[in-house]
This record gives C-alpha cells, sequence and structure tokens, in this order.
C-alpha cells in the first residue's frame, strides 16, 4: 500500500536518457544563480556532439555597468557531450559545491553585473548587457537577475554571442526564486536536443519491478549504469542535509562480495530511517560516489524489514577495498582517532588501526622502510563526519557532547555505525547515532620516578604583556607571538601552570618564552610567581639568568630553565651558546634561537651534572637549500634541516669545549623527528647503513661558507628510543601524523643513572579549537561547550617529555 507520494524537486522534468540528439555549436550558459551571501554560480551545458576542451574558455564579469572587465575566470578541464560544468563561489552552500567543477573565492557577481562566455577571446554567451547598469537587475519578480535562479529554456541550443545588446531574461529563461538549487549539476536540455519532453518512465506501483542496486553499483568502481535513468526500491539507511542513504533488504542482495547493496540518493525529501522507498531517478558517479541524481518521482512503502550493518576491520587485506560497501550500512569498532585537523571545520575525524607515525621519526629518507612507512600512512584510512556537510559546525552531530573535559583526541579509539560514504577520496561513515569514545587523559605523567626528575617542555610563546604607562599592561607591541589581551594571557598561563605544577619535575627546560631578560616584569619571572604561588615552599622553583643578566641572544623568544632549589643547586654562572647564521642569496640572514647551558649539583646524591637547553630552528622556516636543492633527502625533513645539522654541530663542538661534569644532557625542541640527521649527528650514525652522508649548512661562519661531509658524531643517547619508543611530543596537522620533536639526550654516564622516561600526551593531542586564544575567540560562550576551563590539556602545542633518574 502506498502511503505518500509526492515530487521531489520542482523544475527537474528532464531526467537524463541514453537516446541524445545534438544540435549546438558551442557551450551555452544553462543555469544562473545569485542568491544570498555567497550562493553564486554559473552552470555550463555542452549541446554539442563533441567532448570541449576549456583551456581558450573565460568566464568574465563586469560589475555595476562597467565596461572593463572584473573578474576573470580562467577555466580547466573538460566538458563531455550533453554534460554540464559548475562554476561557484567556494563558500557557497554544500548543495552549491557538491556539484561544483570549478570554485573562486573572489566576489563573483550580483544581480547588476553583467557575465561573458568566451571561447579564445570570442563571445559565445552572456548575461545582461555589458557597459550598461540597470539598477538593481535586468528583469523582474523570479526572472530577475537579482536573487534569484534562472534556468535556460530547453529550446535555446546557442548562446547570446553579442554582450551589448539589450537584455531581457524573460526571452530565453526560466526564474525559480532565491536559493533554489535543486537543478544545479543537470540541464534541463540533456538528451532532448532542446525539443519536446524528454522519455519518462513511469514510477509504479510498490512491490513493481526495479533495478537492484546491485546491479546500479556493479562490481568496480564506476557503476555500468552512469547515465541511465533507473527505478529502484529499497529502504533508508542514513540521511544527510543533501539526500538519504537507501540499502536493499537482505532478500534482494545478490550474493556477490564484490558489489555494493546501497547508494545514495541525492535530494531533498523529509524521509525517516528505516522507511521503505521507491525512487526514480538517474544514475550518476560523483567524483567516485555513485548516487542518484535527477530523482523526479519517489513514494513510500510498507515492508521495512532489519537492516544487518557489516562490521569493517582494518588493517585491509592486501588488494581490499572498501568500495563493495558504499553507501552500505558498516561498524567499526575500537579503531583509533588519527586525524582531527578538520573536527571543528568540516565535522570529521578519521580513523585507523593505529596511529600514522611520521616517516623520518622513524627511518632515514629514502631507506626501504622509509618509503614502506609512506604507503602504509597512506592505507586503511576511514572517517566519521557529520551529516550536515557544513563549515563550522555549531556542534558536532556524532558527538554533541564535546567540551574541555569531553574532548576527541588523536589516539582515542571510537565505535560506531553508520552508511558508507565517499567524497574527496576518502570514504566516510555518518554515524546514525552518537559515537562511542573511549581514551585515557592522564592528570600527571606516567612515570617511574626516581631522585631526580627533569623535562623539556615547549610553552607557545608565553608573553606576559608590557606596561602601558598607566599602570597596566598591554600585549600590542611589536615584539608579541602571544596573547594578544589580558584575558587571553590568564586563560593561557593557568593551564601551563597547571601543566607545570602536575609535571612535578624538578628541572625543566623552557622554549618559546618571551625573551625580554629576568628582570621582576619579566615573561620567565611572571610565570615562576604564578606556579609557585600553587606550590607549597619545598616544591617551589627559581629560575636561572645569563651571567650578565642579559636576554637569550636576540630573538623574540627564548629558551629558559626552572630548577627546584630544594633538589640541585646550580654550579658556576650560566653560558650562552650562539647557534650558526645563514646568509641568503638576497643577503638576509637566517638565525635561531641561543642555547642556554647550566651546571647543576644534585643536593641528596652530591652528584654534579650539566644541561643544555635548545630550541633549532624550525620545520616551517625558509632557508638557502629550500630555495635551491629538491632531493628527496632534503625536502623529506623539511625547512632548514642543513642548518639544523649545522646547529648540532655546533653545539657537540661547543659541549666538548667546555670542563662539564661526567653527567651531560641535552634537551629541548630540536624541531627534528628521530630519526633525522641533526638527531643522527648527536647520538651516532653510519652513512653506509644510512645510504648517505649528512651535509651541514652552505653560507655559515664555519667551513668557509661551504657545506661539509659530517661523519663524526658525538654519542649521545636518545632516552625515548631507550625508554618509552612508542611515545611522542607532537601531531602534525597538515600530515596527520605523529614524532617527536622535542628530545633529551645523555651521554654514557648520565644514562646509567635512568629509570624512566615519558611523552605526557596534554597537548599535541588536542583539539586545536580548544587552545586558549582559539577558545575565547570562537567558542566563548558555546552552549557549554566550556572550551575554556582550565586544566593542563592544550596548554601549549607540543608535549612535555619528562625523563627521571636515581642519583647515587
Amino acid at each position: 500500500m502506498i502511503t505518500k507520494t509526492g515530487q521531489l524537486a520542482a523544475g527537474l522534468v528532464g531526467l537524463c536518457v541514453s537516446a541524445q540528439a545534438f544540435s549546438a555549436s558551442d557551450l551555452i550558459i544553462s543555469e544562473y544563480i545569485e542568491g544570498s551571501s555567497n550562493n553564486k554560480a554559473i552552470e555550463l551545458y555542452n549541446g554539442t556532439d563533441q567532448t570541449i576542451d576549456l583551456s581558450a574558455y573565460e568566464l568574465i564579469t563586469y560589475s555595476n555597468g562597467s565596461a572593463d572587465p572584473g573578474l576573470v575566470l580562467n577555466l580547466t578541464g573538460q566538458v563531455e557531450a550533453g554534460d554540464v560544468y559548475v562554476i561557484a563561489h567556494s563558500s557557497a552552500d554544500t548543495a552549491i559545491l557538491t556539484q561544483a567543477d570549478f570554485t573562486s573565492g573572489a566576489g563573483m557577481f550580483n544581480g547588476d553585473d553583467a557575465i561573458t562566455l568566451l571561447n579564445g577571446g570570442v563571445v559565445v554567451d552572456s548575461i545582461g548587457q555589458v557597459g550598461f547598469d540597470p539598477g538593481s537587475q535586468w528583469g523582474s519578480g523570479d526572472v530577475g537577475t537579482q536573487n534569484n535562479t534562472l534556468r535556460r529554456l530547453v529550446a535555446v541550443e546557442e548562446g547570446d554571442s553579442n554582450p551589448d545588446d539589450i537584455f531581457d531574461p524573460s526571452a530565453e529563461w526560466e526564474g525559480f526564486g532565491q536559493d533554489v538549487f535543486d537543478g544545479l549539476g543537470a540541464h534541463a536540455g540533456n538528451g532532448n536536443g532542446g525539443g519536446g519532453e524528454p522519455s519518462t518512465p513511469e514510477l509504479g506501483a510498490c512491490g513493481d519491478a526495479a533495478t537492484l542496486i546491485s546491479a546500479v553499483q556493479g562490481s568496480g568502481f564506476d557503476s555500468p549504469l552512469e547515465g541511465e535513468t533507473v527505478i529502484v526500491e529499497a529502504q533508508v539507511s542514513g540521511l544527510r542535509v543533501n539526500g538519504f542513504f537507501i540499502q536493499e533488504e537482505p532478500s534482494d542482495e545478490d550474493g556477490n562480495d564484490l558489489t555494493s547493496e546501497g547508494v545514495f540518493v541525492f535530494a531533498d525529501t523529509n524521509l525517516e530511517v528505516g522507511e521503505r522507498v521507491r525512487v526514480i531517478g538517474e544514475v550518476d558517479e560523483y567524483f567516485g560516489l555513485t548516487e542518484l541524481i535527477n530523482v523526479s518521482d519517489w513514494q513510500s512503502c510498507e515492508g521495512s524489514v532489519e537492516l544487518t550493518e557489516t562490521q569493517l576491520s582494518l588493517p585491509l587485506a592486501e588488494g581490499e577495498s572498501l568500495e563493495p560497501y558504499e553507501a552500505m550500512l558498516v561498524a567499526v569498532t575500537d579503531l583509533t582517532v588519527f586525524d582531527i585537523n578538520n573536527l571543528w571545520r568540516y565535522g570529521e575525524i578519521g580513523l585507523s588501526h593505529e596511529l600514522k607515525r611520521a616517516p623520518t621519526d622513524r627511518y632515514a629518507p629514502t631507506t626501504p622502510e622509509y618509503y614502506a612507512l609512506i604507503e602504509a600512512n597512506a592505507a586503511n584510512q576511514i572517517y566519521v563526519e557529520d551529516d550536515l556537510s557544513a563549515r563550522f559546525p555549531e556542534l558536532l552531530s556524532f558527538y554533541p557532547d564535546f567540551s574541555y573535559a569531553n574532548p576527541i583526541r588523536v589516539g582515542d579509539k571510537v565505535s560506531t555505525v553508520g552508511p558508507l560514504n565517499y567524497s574527496f577520496g576518502l570514504y566516510r561513515i555518518n554515524p546514525l547515532e552518537p559515537i562511542n569514545v573511549v581514551g585515557e587523559r592522564p592528570a600527571t605523567p606516567d612515570l617511574r620516578r626516581g631522585n631526580l626528575t627533569m623535562a623539556s617542555f615547549n610553552v607557545l610563546n608565553y608573553f606576559n604583556g608590557t606596561d602601558d604607562g598607566s599602570g597596566g599592561v598591554t600585549f600590542d607591541y611589536p615584539e608579541n607571538r602571544g596573547a594578544e589581551n589580558l584575558q587571553e594571557f590568564e586563560l593561557q598561563e593557568a593551564r601551563i601552570v597547571e601543566a607545570i605544577v602536575s609535571m612535578d619535575a624538578d628541572v625543566i627546560g623552557l622554549m618559546e618564552i618571551e625573551n625580554d631578560g629576568f628582570g621582576e616584569d619579566s615573561a620567565i619571572q611572571s610565570l615562576v610567581d604564578a606556579v609557585n604561588a600553587k606550590l607549597r615552599w619545598h616544591d617551589r622553583y627559581r629560575f636561572i639568568a645569563t651571567a650578565d643578566g642579559a636576554p637569550v641572544g636576540s630573538d623574540a623568544i627564548a629558551v629558559g630553565l626552572l630548577y627546584r632549589p630544594s633538589v640541585v643547586r646550580p654550579k658556576r654562572k650560566a653560558i650562552t651558546i650562539p647557534m650558526p647564521i645563514q646568509t641568503l642569496d638576497d643577503g638576509s640572514l637566517v638565525q635561531m634561537r641561543t642555547a642556554l647551558l647550566q651546571r647543576f649539583q644534585h643536593r641528596r646524591s652530591r652528584k654534579p651534572f650539566a644541561i643544555v637547553v635548545n630550541h633549532f630552528k624550525s620545520k616551517g622556516s625558509g632557508c638557502w637549500e629550500d630555495d635551491n636543492l629538491s632531493d628527496e633527502i632534503t625536502t623529506a625533513q623539511s625547512s632548514c634541516n642543513a642548518l639544523r645539522v649545522s646547529a648540532a654541530v655546533t653545539l657537540g663542538k661547543a659541549l666538548e669545549s667546555y670542563r662539564l661534569p661526567r653527567r651531560v644532557m641535552i634537551m629541548g625542541d630540536l624541531n627534528s623527528y628521530s630519526a633525522e640527521d641533526p638527531i643522527a649527528v648527536l647520538t651516532d650514525y653510519d652513512p653506509v647503513e644510512r645510504g648517505y652522508t649528512i651535509m651541514s649548512a652552505v653560507n655559515t661562519d664555519a667551513d668557509n661558507g661551504q657545506a661539509v661531509p659530517v661523519t663524526d658524531t658525538f654519542g649521545y643517547y636518545n632516552v625515548a628510543k631507550l625508554l618509552d619508543p612508542t611515545g611522542f611530543s607532537y601531531w602534525y596537522y597538515q600530515t596527520a601524523q605523529v614524532g617527536s620533536l622535542d628530545h633529551i639526550l645523555v651521554n654514557r654516564a648520565f644514562k646509567r643513572n635512568l629509570v624512566g622516561a615519558t611523552h605526557w600526551n596534554i597537548n599535541g593531542v588536542e583539539a586545536y579549537q580548544l587552545q586558549y586564544d582559539q577558545a575565547l575567540t570562537f567558542y566563548p560562550d558555546a552552549d557549554g561547550y566550556a572550551f575554556t576551563d582550565v586544566g593542563p590539556y592544550r596548554s601549549s602545542d607540543h608535549d612535555p617529555f619528562v625523563v627521571s633518574f636515581r642519583m647515587r
């Protein structure tokens, strides 16, 4: 029995059918959308019998009656005979962007702007009248160029090649009002040569013969029925803002493991999951997703059944693909979150069976193991996505209770059920219910402790402001890289303090603290005061100042050292070690932070040791090699690798030149993954085993400015490799990979005292939107999200690395 029936898309009466007649000579503009906000789009239709290369085509706008071109868009790609090509604003509604072949972030056009389509510089079609200002629009009512969608009449086969003549949209266009997008992506003239009504199959009644979804999907990546109009009858298994998923009931499955039993229907309805429907539409491959479009009719049917989800397991077997499950209900259990880059930008997270490790955190560039890890990282990925397709959603439909205290973090385990979508080259689950998230969020480092604990901690541009001359503090000064106002600073400082107090280390090396000396108003004094206010007298800290009280080097940020006088005491004065400076071809200089060396004595054991805190050149900087070398050894280790090698050599030689205690430690943000060249130089490497000889940087004060082979190493031990080999201190959003940029290296004598080490994952794995500046700027009052809560989490973007020793 039919319970409801209806037309899905007003105006979509022209379904594609297999027989086509072509009589046009060039592209025409087939649809024009000038909607609210950035909802702007132009659809081009190829009514010829040939595929058209767009490399000679331009779309030009003329603003407000101007005779001079405004925006010029040089088109790319091609349009097959009978197909369309959609140009859209990059911030348009998802329903527009879903159909877009070309996007631009420029202003596009308004209702009083003329538009021309050129082929080889010759106008082949136009909207409006170039050089004439119509006021607000051409035309009137729904058939006007302002706040309307216009579609070319099916009888129009040739464009308006005279952009200077009077333009009356009612002569060739039909109007559909504001923000009507359901006709975009398929011109009503497709398949009938622009004349007469197309042949449309009848929907029929529920239970009549229908095409099986398995036949629509086929056993390959593309549908064998693409472009054909089909009738399918199946059960709604999931909803999206732009359509719904349907899946065959078990009795209609074909039993072929290579064919999917589900398909996505691109249409706007008010259906519910579990409802059985009969649908007529055209089979389309949209960037790899088999879907039904141009849906002209549908009806709801009785007889729904329970669908059983397919359990997916990662890693996939060799040669196995997720394609056979496209649009079907699937389930995953305890997969690992490896990607949260677009968690709040597009409402999606990436899952796999394990975290993705930066290849150079494990293996030297160009080795077989390095290439194998690159390949492994690209495989076995499945995403969970919000069902809205919106940028910066107000909440996550699959995890509505997200907050500072209840986040989704890299490394968490996720279980969920939903239909399997495919878009932007990735398979994606659209959960039917909120996902289940399980993870550990340690409040303190999980560390075996001895009688001396030390840590490396990058505090992400901790700047405490400066005197505004009126008894207050301002953050508006050129050197400031941190908080932009007092509210941001207070949240940033509170979280850093929580992290330091919970870390409970006796010596802490700091990176990215404001380099404003050591006075009462200095950043390091401010931080120590704030930390000590939370501690008993015995646990309080002091800081190491330079011998002359001057800032540590000349950069706006510096390294620093905190220590507990109750556990260690400084011996002799601090030493600063300048790092290499590189001269670029244009004469400009590339510099990095000065290192800070201090000798200590452990009070209980009376054993002396030395520690040097470092912050090597960033991977995101620009050095000579980045402009002049393109070999994989250089590029695999990111910008300024050779300059970091020179810094490692400079540091190692400097430590050899001083009279230091038997126990020596190198710590800090070395901006080098564990298997990259600078770490290899400071520890130990064999050029034969590595496959190449490491080279220093050119254009420094060393070696007459030449790059030289570095074969002598310094023999330090990487503590993480010894005691926490699976740990990491950083997650890089652009690659969704983890690795260690923050290191503690010790010499042989100090190695004998090691008892424990851990990367305390409180920052890198946390959502960027929880960071103090993001939380206050974008989520200050976000309906209970509590992004601005205080705790150690997201106190920085690097995780502390904590090491303990038993001194005796």
